[in-house]
C-alpha cells in the first residue's frame, strides 16, 4: 500500500509539474502577443490589421487594445494577467479556435 501511495504521489507531482510548465508557456505566449500587438498599435495599425499580420483572432487583439485603452498605465504583463484572471476571457490555451469577446465585458 505504501509503495502504491508513493507511486501515486510521484505521478501526481509529475502531472502538476508538466501542467505548470505548459501553463507558463501559454502565459509567455500571451505576453509576447500583448507586446507585439501594442507595438503595432502604437505605429497606428488597427486591430484587424494586427490580427491579420499575426494570424491571430481579431477579438484577442481587440481585447488587448481595449484593456490598454481602459488602463493606459498597465504594463504588458498586467494586461496579460488581466486577460488570464478573467477566466471567461481565457483564449484557446488548448487549441480552441474561437473567443467570445462579449464574455469579457
Amino acid at each position: 500500500i505504501r509503495e502504491e501511495r508513493e507511486r501515486a504521489v510521484k505521478k501526481a507531482r509529475e502531472r502538476a509539474l508538466k501542467q505548470g510548465i505548459e501553463q507558463g508557456k501559454d502565459q509567455g505566449s500571451l505576453l509576447k502577443l500583448v507586446t507585439i500587438a501594442l507595438k503595432k498599435a502604437k505605429k497606428g495599425m488597427r486591430a484587424a490589421e494586427i490580427a491579420d499580420m499575426l494570424e491571430e483572432e481579431e477579438a484577442r487583439i481587440r481585447m488587448i487594445l481595449k484593456i490598454r485603452e481602459e488602463h493606459p498605465d498597465y504594463t504588458e504583463e498586467q494586461i496579460a494577467m488581466k486577460m488570464i484572471r478573467h477566466s471567461d476571457c481565457l483564449m484557446s490555451w488548448n487549441g480552441a479556435d474561437s473567443f467570445d469577446e462579449r464574455a469579457c465585458s
